[in-house]
């Protein structure tokens, strides 16, 4: 954790260091397979579109966390800890530029009447999926004219 455990402050939490090693191991264990089952449903209440439970698994979650970290004994990040939420970091950056990218490349490609009401990545690659299988239907059309004029027999004209 990049972070002081805000649950460090609460006697309660505190209390939980005069667990003994062995019964803190477990409830760690066990509160993180609950964390890791907690993200899994965000997400999918997220993919739900169901906002409002997504936050709440995430805000369980996190709550699993620091109370496994609480338990873990230390409240300050392991070097490792630190390195990794780094490279998380830099992999979100590139994430966030590539979603700007692709909007850029999508407003300039897509005829301004076409843009989508609302400017968000999820409406911008909506709108070139619906552009996508429109010229698709029309290249398919296109080349079934095609094939029709090949077959048809040829007149001569007189």
């Amino acid at each position: 954790m990049g972070y002081l455990n805000p649950l460090m402050r609460l006697p309660a939490a505190r209390a939980l260091k005069g667990l003994s090693e062995r019964e803190r191991g477990a409830l760690r264990s066990l509160l993180l397979d609950l964390r890791g089952q907690a993200n899994a449903e965000a997400e999918a209440a997220w993919a739900r579109r169901k906002g409002p439970m997504a936050c709440y698994w995430r805000a369980v979650a996190t709550y699993a966390r620091h109370i496994a970290h609480l338990l873990k004994g230390g409240d300050v990040p392991s070097i490792a800890e630190r390195g990794e939420v780094r490279r998380l970091l830099v992999e979100l950056d590139i994430a966030r530029r590539q979603v700007e990218d692709f909007i850029a490349a999508a407003r300039s490609a897509v005829p301004e009447a076409e843009h989508p009401k609302h400017d968000s990545p999820h409406n911008w690659a909506w709108q070139v999926r619906l552009l996508g299988q429109d010229r698709r239907a029309a290249y398919e059309q296109l080349e079934q004219v095609r094939q029709e004029l090949g077959r048809a027999p040829r007149t001569v004209v007189a």
